[in-house]
């Protein structure tokens, strides 16, 4: 009889620890606005110290990323369009998925062009406020870009 309780006791622990951890969390409007948020932070480590002619091989490299994302979740679609195009048709949690897919292929470029330390500075960075000392040198470096011309 003991034995009886013991392993109900245990099965009902196991039920109560188990199934509350499968819940899956719902995509909401701010998990998607922390994702585009967090491509800028990525966009800007890029810009940083940029010289011409890598900017254009990161412009190309980006076209190239936006490509990809309209395979992946428009492969039906025009291949001239860009995310952009087909974003006001997806779902929350495909929106969700395609920002976050977006900033891994972004976070690829960082890595091919300033190496896995530029990454690494940026981990755990999900907003340009974090990091505002790399929006003002991105901003002084357009500047002085324009003044050069």
């Amino acid at each position: 009889m003991k034995k009886i309780i013991l392993i109900s006791l245990f099965l009902v622990l196991i039920v109560a620890v188990v199934f509350p951890g499968c819940h899956k969390k719902e995509i909401t409007q701010e998990d998607i606005d922390r994702e585009l948020n967090r491509w800028w932070v990525i966009a800007y480590k890029i810009m940083e110290d940029e010289n011409p002619d890598q900017a254009v091989e990161t412009s190309e490299a980006g076209s190239e990323a936006d490509r990809i994302l309209v395979e992946e979740f428009d492969p039906k679609g025009d291949p001239n369009e860009c995310w952009v195009d087909i974003w006001p048709t997806l779902s929350l949690k495909e929106q969700y998925r395609l920002a976050k897919r977006r900033n891994e292929l972004w976070e690829e470029i960082l890595v091919k062009y300033k190496g896995k330390q530029a990454l690494k500075e940026i981990e755990g960075i999900w907003s340009l406020d974090e990091v505002p000392e790399l929006w003002e040198k991105i901003i002084k470096q357009s500047e002085e870009n324009v003044d050069y011309k």
